[in-house]
């Protein structure tokens, strides 16, 4: 199901719930369990914030062979790109941007490209302070912003950004979809016996 954090990030930054179509999906299965995927293509059209189709290719592969079997593949960490009628942007590591990360925005009358790094802050958090004032951090993993959010919905604060009950929902719904598209069991159902 390694297929989840690129799904959620192309629906976040499309603000869509589920795909207008899933016009193809291939799946490799594991060599441990012929229910779950290794390695998942999917082609995708979502209907975009103005109304507009969006097209989306997903690939992700948790069995890519190390080179010489000794070499992890750093340089394929989980990124993202998305190309619009002006620009092409990439977002490099998009899972574990505190460890290092880049976001490419490629202009595409002029062939410019500007990188940046954002470690804080941003249109959503700005200069919020997190629990207990501490701020963030660029050491901060995503995995801390998301506890940071937890404890301040727990301590009855209200979020800067929370994803609700319903959006997990949903995601997994995209998941199944997938999943049965691909001619794979979908999550919960239980295994065949004999």
């Amino acid at each position: 199901m390694d297929m989840t954090y690129a799904l959620s990030f192309t629906r976040y930054a499309l603000r869509a719930r589920h795909p207008k179509a899933i016009n193809s999906v291939t799946a490799r299965v594991s060599s441990d369990d012929p229910r779950v995927d290794a390695a998942m293509y999917a082609y995708l059209t979502f209907v975009g914030p103005q109304d507009t189709e969006v097209h989306s290719q997903i690939y992700t592969d948790m069995e890519r062979q190390w080179v010489v079997g000794v070499v992890p593949r750093f340089w394929e960490l989980p990124s993202i790109e998305v190309e619009t009628e002006r620009a092409i942007i990439f977002f490099y590591n998009a899972m574990m941007p505190h460890l290092y990360h880049y976001i490419s925005v490629t202009d595409k009358t002029t062939g410019q490209t500007r990188y940046h790094k954002q470690y804080k802050g941003g249109p959503l958090w700005g200069n919020v302070t997190t629990t207990g004032g501490k701020g963030g951090s660029s050491h901060w993993s995503t995995y801390r912003w998301q506890l940071e959010a937890f404890v301040d919905a727990v301590r009855g604060k209200t979020p800067t950004y929370w994803i609700p009950g319903e959006d997990s929902i949903c995601q997994m719904e995209c998941i199944d979809a997938l999943y049965q598209a691909a001619g794979l069991p979908v999550r919960g159902a239980p295994a065949k016996k004999g």
